[in-house]
Formats: structure tokens, C-alpha cells, sequence
């Protein structure tokens, strides 16, 4: 396998193509999908970004918000073995349907069957949480190898995942959740250049699923929705407001399944899973990013340039990747 096949064997994969069958869509080309409306909205998550850095703090300091986060904090005890129960019942899914790790990824070989079998069985007992971290690490790379590198981006999560049951009963306890957050975020922004740079992907999916638009036209929506995604990524791995933002993912993914069905169930119960544990945790532990900076222009600064910056990284390596 060449350099260029293992990075883009996987390029008719695309995320929305759970549900399309149709595989001749290709990214346009930066200076097409830079337009005047692009400018016009990722102005506005700028906008929205800045207010939600500058309004953080004051919102938890709201006695009723406090409530609900004393609450919530009464349930970290149990965030292991949530962890524990969700991976496991989202690994049992794509067992008994025949997928591994996402609903396109097919089972082809008992080896696999195996694999997911003690990643499921791993889960049952603290001491052999690594023995399931390293099944689907060799999931995970068996992935990488059949489907590309490209696609297996959209699953960067399951590194998190990895990273986590590795870590979490062993002395860098305090990195597996910051570890998984920033894991399920970059995964997340991912995801969003699909629908930045190949809109006309989602857009045939609207048409087809007859989703609503809510008074935007479907080319703006489709936009809208990207940079959504692309800034919910983001906050997650900066750490600004995760319980909101966690609600706010859970909820999209269960309206989603009110349209798609089974397929969006086995393919995002292990996400849910781990937008509970960020809804419980909160920013967690150790401090959260953007907080290193003291003065408040400067922590403006470093979400919106920042944002600026692997918006451009993405959107570029996303091109790339998927034209070679």
C-alpha cells in the first residue's frame, strides 16, 4: 500500500455516507469555499466564542447554575463505570449488527469478532481496562489500514478512549479525561470540514431525509451547522462551558436519531456515553486551556486566533488528504 492509499483509501467513506450511497463528491477548492457568506458566519461563532469566554465564570456563579452543578458533581464517583457500561453496550451494538467502531466499518474476519469481544469483555473489571484499551487500538488501526487514514479521522475519539482506560487506574489519572476531551473535540471539528468542504454531501442528504431548514436556505444551513460543529470541537478542547456543550451535542444527536434510526444509535452510543461523562465532570480537571491566560483580552485572544488557526489547518489538510 502506498503512502497516498493508506492516507485516502477510505475518501468514499465520508461520515454522512451512513446514510448516501452516491460517491462521486470530491472538496472544492479553498478559494470556492471562502465566500462572502463563509465571512459573514464564521463572524458570528467568532462573536459567539468571545461572549461565551468573557460570560463563563458569571454563569457559574448563578445561584441557580450553581445548584445544578452541585448536583451533577454528586455523580463523578460514578463516572468511571457510566464510562465502564456506555463503551461497553456501544461495543455490544456494533457486535451483534456486524460493524466495529462505526456502522460503515464491517466485520470481515473472526480476528475482528475476537477483538471486539474482549474490548467488551475488558470493560467487566477495572484491572483488565487495558487489555480492552489495546482491542480497540488494534481495532482502530485495523481501520486505519482497510478504510484510510482519512476516514478513520472522523473516529479520533476512540484514541481518547484508548488514552483513557490506559491511564485511568495508573499515575496520569489526572490527563485521561483533558486527554479525552481534546481528543473528542478534534474529532468533532473533523467532522465539520466535511460538510465546509464538500457541502453539496449534506445538502443531498437534507433533500433526500426532507430535514427541516428552519427558514435558512439549505446552502446556509448546511454552512450554519458546520461551524457549529467546527466551534462546539473547539470548546470542548479549550474547556469553556463542557456541560453546555455536552447538553447541547446529546441533544442534536437525539433529534438526529429521530430521523436516521437504528444506524445513528449504534453509531453515536459511545459518543453519548462520553458527552454524559463531560456532563457530570464539567471542565474537570486539570485547568481548562484558554484559563492560563489571567487577563480577559488575552484569553479573547487565544480562543478567537486560535479558532482562526485550525479552522485554516483543517480545512487545508482535510483538501489535501481527500483529493490525493
Amino acid at each position: 500500500m502506498t503512502m497516498s492509499q493508506f492516507l485516502i483509501s477510505g475518501h468514499l467513506y465520508e461520515h454522512v455516507k451512513w446514510f448516501i450511497d452516491d460517491d462521486g463528491w470530491m472538496s472544492l477548492p479553498i478559494k470556492v469555499i471562502i465566500t462572502p457568506g463563509f465571512l459573514f458566519w464564521l463572524g458570528i461563532t467568532l462573536l459567539v466564542m468571545l461572549f461565551a469566554t468573557i460570560i463563563n465564570k458569571q454563569i457559574e456563579r448563578n445561584r441557580f447554575v450553581s445548584k445544578i452543578l452541585s448536583f451533577l458533581n454528586r455523580f463523578s464517583c460514578y463516572q468511571l463505570t457510566i464510562f465502564r457500561i456506555g463503551i461497553g453496550l456501544g461495543l455490544l451494538l456494533q457486535l451483534c449488527t456486524g460493524s466495529y467502531l462505526a456502522p460503515t466499518f464491517m466485520i470481515d474476519s473472526w480476528w475482528v469478532y475476537a477483538s471486539l469481544i474482549v474490548a467488551i469483555l475488558g470493560l467487566f473489571h477495572r484491572r483488565l481496562l487495558p487489555l480492552s484499551g489495546l482491542a480497540i487500538a488494534f481495532l482502530y488501526l485495523n481501520a486505519v489500514y482497510q478504510y484510510g487514514l482519512f476516514h478513520s479521522l472522523d473516529y479520533l475519539f476512540y484514541l481518547g478512549i484508548i488514552y483513557y482506560l490506559f491511564a485511568v487506574n495508573s499515575r496520569l489519572k489526572l490527563s485521561a479525561l483533558p486527554v479525552l476531551y481534546t481528543l473528542t473535540g478534534i474529532s468533532l471539528a473533523w467532522l465539520s470540514m466535511e460538510k465546509m468542504t464538500m457541502p453539496g454531501l449534506a445538502q443531498t442528504l437534507m433533500y433526500e431525509y426532507r430535514i427541516p431548514t428552519f427558514g435558512f436556505s439549505i446552502q446556509e444551513f448546511v454552512l450554519i451547522s458546520a461551524f457549529i460543529e467546527l466551534a462546539l470541537g473547539w470548546v470542548l478542547i479549550l474547556g469553556i462551558m463542557n456541560r453546555f456543550t455536552a447538553l447541547i451535542i446529546t441533544g442534536v444527536f437525539l433529534l438526529t436519531t429521530a430521523v436516521f434510526g437504528f444506524t445513528e444509535v449504534v453509531g453515536h452510543l459511545v459518543i453519548h456515553t462520553l458527552l454524559i461523562m463531560f456532563l457530570i465532570e464539567g471542565k474537570g480537571e486539570p485547568k481548562a486551556l484558554y484559563q492560563f491566560h489571567q487577563p480577559m483580552w488575552l484569553r479573547c485572544m487565544f480562543v478567537v486566533v486560535n479558532f482562526c488557526m485550525l479552522l485554516g489547518g483543517l480545512m487545508t489538510s482535510y483538501i489535501w488528504m481527500q483529493q490525493l
